[in-house]
């Protein structure tokens, strides 16, 4: 990893200084998000975004051919005793996360640290032998990826328990079925798939949160949101829970979650 990190330290400057990657995205995503802060305080989050993208891109590089003993000294969990009494009650759970820390290294080695079998909803890629290539890393210890549109089928033909993990803050693809809120300081469209498969099947809804506790490492800590999602039947109020939660997460953390993605690019009529 400390060669890698060098690496990093040369990629900072060619995706920051040189192509300016996305800068003009990241810096609208921030200057709304934040209108609390200043200019020095802005543009030193922007810096820490760059450094922290440099260095998730050469993580997931080095994620490719970790092994278990790499994973357990980079990733600890608190609260691993929830999953734990999920697994002993034959419960399954919906556990949403957000694109912030490095959530490709938590979900690959999710089997190293969890007795729960651990599903990842995923959407394919186009290109084919690149979605390849990301399954076969993604599978190799025993998490098993299914297709987002196939997950309510998944559920209904499972008969172990399982925790099944959704990112929840993707920008929505279209308008239809999205729920709006406030996010972020924003008028947002947030997916509505975590709320639907909880109610529909009344499962639990656990949060992750994954923080950078220094460069390299990361740790997680599992939290209920909702121990029975029929407890929360008004519509909207199950995705306002997990999105407001993802928020007091960022705001932790801000330079750890992806500024550079389009995630306001749908407006609200």
């Amino acid at each position: 990893m400390s060669v890698l990190f060098l690496v990093s330290d040369v990629l900072y400057i060619v995706i920051y200084k040189l192509s300016k990657y996305r800068i003009n995205v990241v810096r609208n995503n921030l200057k709304l998000s934040f209108p609390e802060m200043g200019p020095e305080a802005l543009l030193n989050t922007e810096k820490s975004y760059y450094r922290y993208l440099a260095d998730l891109v050469m993580e997931t590089v080095k994620g490719f051919t970790a092994d278990e003993k790499f994973f357990r000294k980079r990733i600890s969990y608190t609260n691993q005793a929830l999953l734990q009494d999920l697994h002993d009650r034959k419960k399954s759970a919906v556990v949403v996360m957000g694109h912030s820390g490095n959530w490709e290294w938590v979900c690959r080695s999710s089997p190293f640290f969890m007795a729960n079998r651990v599903v990842v909803a995923y959407k394919p890629l186009t290109d084919k032998y690149f979605d390849k290539l990301m399954y076969d890393v993604r599978t190799e210890f025993g998490v098993v990826q299914v297709p987002m549109a196939q997950i309510g089928r998944y559920i209904l033909t499972e008969k172990e328990p399982f925790l099944l993990i959704l990112l929840s803050d993707q920008s929505p693809s279209d308008l239809a079925g999205c729920h709006w809120t406030r996010f972020m300081n924003q008028d947002t469209a947030v997916l509505t798939g975590v709320e639907k498969l909880a109610l529909k099947f009344n499962l639990p809804v656990v949060y992750g949160d994954v923080k950078r506790t220094k460069r390299g490492f990361y740790h997680c800590h599992f939290q209920y949101l909702l121990e029975e999602a029929k407890t929360c039947p008004e519509p909207g109020k199950i995705t306002e829970l997990h999105t407001g939660f993802l928020e007091q997460m960022i705001r932790a953390q801000p330079e750890t979650w992806l500024w550079s993605h389009k995630r306001w690019k749908l407006k609200r009529n």
